[in-house]
């Protein structure tokens, strides 16, 4: 039988229902009368004999939070009435309420499983007493239980945790290793249980390690740390560590929990792609080739120095990041013969995402560029890229073909603006 007191329905402001067997019928009218009168959150029920008493514990819409039972009494006794309970999974507190009063007798009960045990005795004072008992115990026995509730939460989301997670006590000895401490550690739970993080942690970091050790269980800091560790077959891997210090009352480190994942992939890839981004940046920065790239929003992700040369802009391009594209093509367009052809073709070729090449474009002073133009695919969706490059003979750009702010230029039918090859180098 499920304990009673375990059911889903019993809510601690329902106050405390107490069980009282004694085959004196008279007297367990008045200890309820005294008991619900000392403490207006009890609630006794009254039993004569110990059978109707377990037949009462096996009603399933009742409720007990305590029993309180006389150690003689017809065909049994307190305590084997006492173990039925415990027999039936029956937990609640147990106070053994008798006047058959005895060191021998309080001992039995205390080893049996009782939770108090009380004399009777003469006058008004007893129930009090009783009362007293009896709502320490069930304070006890529920601060327990919400206590067991959350740490069976905590050890089921630790065992369910994607994170490898390690328990210290407050020796810094290990009590708990998750299944996923143990697929990156390499180590099953009971090879570490018992001992500290050593195995796991290489020679040279563990000077380090220990200070970050000292820092926690003064709970000073250490509470995110990086380094290498070491699985069982040897395998060096790098670990980022979330580290949490659980403390008493008196602010003592008790406990800590240390949630820990292997980065060591992550951090090659990272440093494979700051390596590739340095590549990247240095031919970015030095092609022959202004380069122009927006987002799918239009807006500037990139431009270099040259295309800044070619079209005689002034300023840092990294400024530019982040612009909107059209207008910042409807800034520049002054520069060539047609600004309003200029504006258009370029809208027209990003709307159609058809890859151009080699179109001429033509400066006011008469210099020219030739420009590509490719869809690309980013991480954020659709992107454009734009290639411009200086035509053989016709120097630098906007500046050099005669004018500096520029002035227009159209695409003409042959895919020049003011005129040109569209084949041409």
């Amino acid at each position: 039988m499920t304990d009673p007191l375990h059911r889903s329905d019993a809510v601690e402001d329902e106050g405390i229902r107490i069980l009282h067997v004694d085959d004196d019928g008279a007297f367990t009218e008045l200890v309820a009368t005294f008991l619900e009168r000392v403490d207006d959150a009890f609630s006794v029920r009254s039993e004569t004999a110990a059978a109707d008493a377990l037949t009462a514990l096996e009603v399933d819409d009742e409720r007990v939070d305590c029993i309180v039972s006389d150690y003689d009494m017809p065909g049994t006794d307190g305590l084997t009435f006492l173990e039925r309970v415990r027999d039936r999974g029956i937990e609640v507190p147990f106070v053994l309420f008798t006047g058959k009063g005895s060191e021998e007798i309080a001992s039995e009960a205390i080893a049996a499983g009782a939770t108090d045990y009380i004399q009777k005795e003469a006058g008004t004072d007893q129930y009090t007493v009783l009362a007293n008992r009896v709502r320490n115990a069930v304070d006890q026995h529920r601060s327990k239980r919400a206590l067991a509730a959350s740490q069976e939460r905590l050890s089921r989301f630790i065992e369910q945790s994607p994170l490898a997670t390690i328990e210290y006590d407050e020796s810094f000895e290990i009590v708990r290793v998750n299944p996923a401490a143990e697929a990156v550690t390499g180590y099953d739970a009971d090879e570490l249980v018992g001992g500290t993080w050593m195995p796991i942690v290489p020679e040279e970091e563990r000077r380090r390690v220990a200070e970050v050790e000292r820092h926690l269980l003064a709970d000073r800091g250490g509470y995110r740390s990086v380094n290498d560790n070491v699985t069982r077959d040897g395998e060096r891997i790098r670990c980022v560590w979330h580290n949490q210090v659980v403390t008493d009352d008196d602010g003592e480190v008790i406990r800590v929990f240390s949630q820990f994942e292997d980065v060591t992939e992550r951090e090659a890839r990272k440093r494979e792609l700051e390596r590739t981004n340095a590549v990247l940046s240095t031919i970015f920065a030095t092609l022959p080739y202004g380069v122009l790239v927006e987002t799918a929003n239009r807006r500037v992700l990139a431009v270099n120095d040259r295309l800044y040369e070619l079209f005689g802009i002034d300023g840092d391009p990294e400024d530019a990041v982040g612009r909107d594209c059209e207008r910042f093509a409807a800034d520049v367009s002054d520069r060539f013969a047609d600004p309003d052809r200029f504006v258009d073709r370029t809208n027209a070729i990003v709307a159609g995402r058809r890859p151009v090449s080699n179109e001429v474009l033509t400066f006011v002073g008469g210099g020219t560029v030739r420009r590509t133009y490719r869809p690309i695919d980013l991480p954020q969706g659709d992107g454009h890229l734009w290639l411009y490059r200086a035509t053989a003979g016709d120097g630098g750009g906007a500046r050099d073909g005669g004018s500096a702010n520029g002035g227009g230029g159209a695409v003409g039918e042959n895919g020049a603006v003011g005129g040109g090859d569209d084949n041409g180098a």
